[in-house]
């Protein structure tokens, strides 16, 4: 707190009484104009008006009326996840270089492993970069949290960047993903697949072109945190088509099989009981990926994507400032991607859990 003293004045001679009439000291406490308080202060609408909205050329910025660099930025921001891609798909093809000559599923399988592998990756660098967005602009200004305006509170613009560049990172990711969906179509993905990726390309574009929806990014963003389960859930069941010992030994070692091997187990055992072990230790793994999965699906794409939504539409009037058609188009994406979630969600509690399906007929 930080005291101020009025100082004590002399007024001029009281018409009644002629006399000196002397001012009372006091003490005026106002708290302090932190960063945080500024940060924090919501802006009055009727007292301040809105932002304008502006401009920022960063070092990250996306300049849609510069074709040239348009292109050359989203061609560095794809080998980003394509040389990564590239090297494992290389380990891979060395690892299992005996049998990937001969064709059939250890082929496919170090075909498609890289796709799933990056997956996993993309999705804990994105989920991790938008938690870390999301704390930073948790307390900005309510117009801050959707466009870039010329009463910015953050000075040093370093959130901004990390904004920008993450936009960057997941568009090149989305683009690089999708020319892979399209050459091994359908086996990295259908239909739904493809049109999920060229929604959040658009997104990408929309929003990295205008500057805005900066604090919905995060949010967005933080539901990959539910993707990372979905390729190990892959994993499993291909390594289970392939015999492989390793899902036995990991399951032993979390205690997910009733019963284990001994350890001195007839080398030769018949190829019979090798896959039913295979089997048994996948289905166990899977159940508890699945059971895992569904849990972070509800925190992030229920509750943290349904909060976000939420405070969008609260807030409709601080993105007024966006342009008309890229803040229709992301509302509506946003909408839409809501519903979406809560359907795959009422897919998971009947199919996973086996709430609400339909009961059966009683004879």
């Amino acid at each position: 707190m930080i005291n101020l003293r009025v100082v004590s004045v002399t007024s001029p001679l009281h018409p009644r009484t002629n006399e000196r009439v002397r001012a009372t000291s006091r003490r005026v406490h106002c708290p302090p104009r932190t960063a945080r308080t500024a940060r924090t202060a919501m802006p009055s609408k009727l007292a301040r008006g809105i932002p304008r909205r502006v401009r920022y050329d960063g070092p990250y910025s996306m300049n849609l009326r510069d074709p040239a660099r348009f292109a050359r930025t989203l061609l560095v921001n794809a080998l980003v996840w394509e040389v990564p891609r590239v090297l494992v798909g290389f380990a891979y093809r060395r690892r299992y270089r005996a049998t990937c000559g001969k064709g059939g599923k250890h082929a496919e399988f170090a075909a498609l492993a890289p796709s799933h592998v990056m997956s996993f990756v993309h999705a804990v660098v994105i989920s991790v970069l938008g938690l870390f967005i999301m704390r930073e602009t948790w307390n900005y200004p309510i117009y801050d949290k959707f466009y870039v305006n010329d009463r910015w509170a953050d000075p040093s613009r370093f959130t901004l960047n990390v904004i920008e560049l993450t936009n960057w990172l997941f568009f090149g990711y989305m683009t690089d993903d999708l020319a892979h969906v399209l050459v091994k179509y359908p086996k990295l993905g259908k239909a739904d697949m493809v049109a999920h990726h060229l929604v959040f390309i658009a997104c990408a574009i929309l929003a990295g072109g205008t500057q805005s929806f900066l604090f919905p990014f995060s949010w967005l963003l933080a539901g990959e945190l539910s993707t990372p389960l979905l390729a190990l859930r892959w994993f499993i069941r291909t390594l289970a088509g392939l015999d492989s010992p390793t899902l036995a030994a990991v399951a032993t070692r979390m205690n997910l099989l009733q019963s284990r091997r001994d350890a001195d187990a007839d080398a030769d055992a018949d190829a019979e009981a090798k896959t039913a072990t295979a089997k048994e230790a996948a289905g166990a793994l899977e159940a508890a990926v699945t059971k895992t999965f569904v849990f972070v699906f509800f925190v992030v794409r229920v509750c943290v994507f349904g909060a976000g939504l939420a405070h969008t539409l609260r807030f409709h009037a601080a993105h007024a400032a966006v342009p008309a058609g890229a803040r229709a188009a992301i509302m509506s994406i946003l909408l839409a991607g809501a519903g979406l979630n809560a359907f795959w969600f009422r897919l998971m509690i009947v199919k996973v859990l086996g709430f609400g399906g339909k009961r059966e007929k009683r004879e």
